[in-house]
C-alpha cells in the first residue's frame, strides 16, 4: 500500500469524519472505498457499449414500437435483397 496525503474542505472533512464514526470505520477506509467506486465508474464509462453487450435479449419484432419495427423490417429487407458474399 502507498501512503498519500489529501486536503479536504472543512465541511467535507467533518462530514466524512462523522460517517466514519457512525460506520465504525477509519476515515482512510472510507476514502479508499470512495476511490474504488470512482475508479469502477471510470472503467465502466471507458467500456461503453462493450460493458452491456450480450446482457439483453432483443424484443420480437411484433413487440416493438411502430417506428422501431419499421427500422428493423427495413434492415432485414436490405439484408435479404443483398447477394450472398
Amino acid at each position: 500500500m502507498k501512503r498519500t496525503q489529501i486536503q479536504l474542505p472543512e465541511d467535507e472533512y467533518r462530514e466524512l469524519k462523522d460517517v466514519a464514526r457512525r460506520e465504525r470505520r477509519s476515515m482512510a477506509d472510507c476514502i479508499r472505498d470512495g476511490i474504488r467506486l470512482f475508479l469502477k465508474r471510470s472503467r465502466t464509462a471507458e467500456g461503453g457499449l462493450e460493458e452491456i453487450a450480450g446482457k439483453f435479449r432483443p424484443l420480437p419484432v411484433k413487440d416493438l414500437k411502430p417506428q422501431d419495427r419499421w427500422l428493423v423490417e427495413s434492415i432485414l429487407s436490405r439484408k435479404a435483397s443483398r447477394p450472398n458474399r
